[in-house]
């Protein structure tokens, strides 16, 4: 019973994890080493045309051994090599070669709501006594191809630093001569020579290979249940200031509150030698009822690179780079000077006051003309929320490939910046582990123990809620700016290679 009773708390946080499309996962059944759960989400899509890509839902497991369970720390499951499957003939089920985690999504084209149905994972070493959570996080694949990075700006006029051919203002074409042999010096890519100060080769994820990029930003209800999953000491090392707010702070003490949204402690952890970790919640209506239909879980969150670096270690998924960003954003189409996400240099901003059904599932624009981009507001709205039914990619402020809120919102984290070499960076993703102090330990990750000193290697991209400045797609003003706390909007989302 205290197994189903867990899980079934743990679906709960999972089934908030992405519901701009209404993605629902029930509670899972076990049986040997298997976990069997439904699952359905809404606007889902494969297209062999125009963007020819798909939507997906990755889909991992964590599981924690149920002798100690305050002490265990939760470990990522590790799936078989055969024995996955779902019911029904609209999807199908992708196993990447590392098996952390599985693809849910379409396997013929359509455009619609999936319907509910079962899915069976079966993992690479009996369940027993362990306690299981299952997590499903939207995604959308980016289609191997050429793709253009800058927009002809003239970096040094105009403070952009963008991308360019290397010899004049012109766009760089990125083909699979240049993935295959590498981009090499910063010279190359970049008039300024503001890149890389290694070369990179062709282990680097310069964009043209394919690759899933998040649907949306990390939110607050994905981050409540990366916490919860994590050990006392992990939680202490990831508080700003651990001093003031260890886990062991009574209900309602505030861990992470901006522009809207508040993460407060739910349950106190217990800082004696059982060290029993804390239960975090969302309580944007700050009123000690957590996690409440308008508490804001949909929201997206502000975090440090620290923390945003463990959480896409934690679920299997690894940073984009700059480039991946813009590819992820233009697809294909020729470049625009100064556009923005949705492909135009149109430009409509939120009004604060015109949102209805405020923190919940169903916040929504309510006047005509409201924006494409949620810039200088000051305040941070339901991720996907300009994306309507009937809404094309112009007004829904969608990516070419359906990508949300790539302007705007919080900044995009991504490898680059200036005068640093990270030329070692490649697909590698992240193996479902964080260390004890809280950080990400994959190899050719840039990493470090001192939070500011690895700021500046994951610029911001795409402009925030609070910063007019840097919103275009190939605007790269923000990429040596160095603050490790969580007050400046930025955030991001997770990418896989596959």
């Amino acid at each position: 019973m205290k197994k189903v009773l867990f899980t079934s708390l743990l679906i709960m946080f999972v089934g908030t994890f992405t519901f701009a499309n209404n993605l629902i996962m029930g509670v899972p059944s076990i049986g040997g080493s298997t976990v069997s759960f439904t699952i359905k989400w809404d606007n889902s899509w494969k297209v062999s045309a125009g963007p020819a890509n798909w939507d997906a839902v990755w889909v991992f497991v964590k599981r924690q051994n149920c002798d100690q369970p305050n002490q265990n720390p939760w470990l990522h499951g590790q799936l078989a090599a055969s024995g996955h499957s779902v019911t029904g003939t609209q999807l199908q089920v992708d196993l990447p070669t590392d098996q952390m985690g599985v693809f849910i999504r379409r396997n013929a084209d359509g455009i619609g709501n999936i319907n509910e149905a079962t899915v069976t994972l079966t993992l690479s070493s009996p369940i027993g006594a362990d306690n299981i959570g299952v997590y499903g996080i939207e995604m959308v694949n980016v289609p191997e191809g050429e793709f253009f990075i800058g927009d002809g700006n003239n970096p040094s006029s105009t403070n952009r630093i963008n991308f360019t051919d290397g010899a004049t203002d012109n766009p760089l074409r990125i083909t699979a001569a240049i993935q295959a042999a590498g981009i090499g010096a910063a010279t190359v890519y970049q008039k300024s020579g503001f890149g890389s100060i290694g070369s990179l080769p062709a282990t680097f994820p310069l964009g043209y290979n394919s690759f899933y990029c998040m649907k949306y930003e990390i939110t607050t209800g994905q981050y409540v249940s990366f916490l919860n999953s994590l050990t006392y000491n992990q939680q202490l090392r990831l508080q700003e200031d651990p001093n003031a707010t260890p886990p062991s702070s009574p209900i309602g003490t505030v861990i992470n509150a901006r522009f809207g949204y508040r993460i407060e402690i739910k349950t106190p952890g217990i800082s004696t030698t059982s060290l029993t970790p804390a239960i975090y919640g969302n309580d944007a209506t700050d009123d000690n009822n957590f996690d409440q239909e308008n508490d804001g879980i949909g929201l997206p969150v502000s975090i440090r690179v620290k923390d945003f670096l463990a959480f896409l270690d934690w679920a299997a998924l690894r940073p984009m780079t700059e480039f991946e960003y813009e590819k992820a954003s233009r697809g294909p189409l020729t470049p625009v000077l100064n556009e923005y996400s949705w492909g135009t240099t149109d430009l409509r901003q939120f009004n604060n006051y015109a949102v209805n059904n405020r923190f919940t599932s169903s916040e929504v624009l309510s006047g005509s003309g409201l924006g494409m981009a949620n810039v200088g507001s000051n305040t941070l709205y339901r991720v996907g929320i300009t994306a309507t039914p009937i809404s094309d990619r112009l007004n829904a402020g969608a990516t070419y490939y359906g990508i949300m809120d790539m302007t705007g919102s919080v900044f995009e984290r991504c490898i680059g910046g200036l005068a640093h070499n990270y030329a070692a960076f490649t697909t590698a993703n992240g193996n479902g582990q964080i260390t004890t102090d809280s950080f990400a330990d994959v190899i050719g990750w840039p990493l470090s123990t001192e939070v500011n000193t690895y700021e500046t290697y994951y610029p911001r991209r795409g402009g925030s809620c609070n910063r007019y400045e840097g919103i275009g797609i190939s605007n790269r003003q923000w990429s040596n700016f160095s603050d490790g706390n969580r007050d400046f909007a930025s955030g991001g989302r997770g990418v896989r290679s596959f």
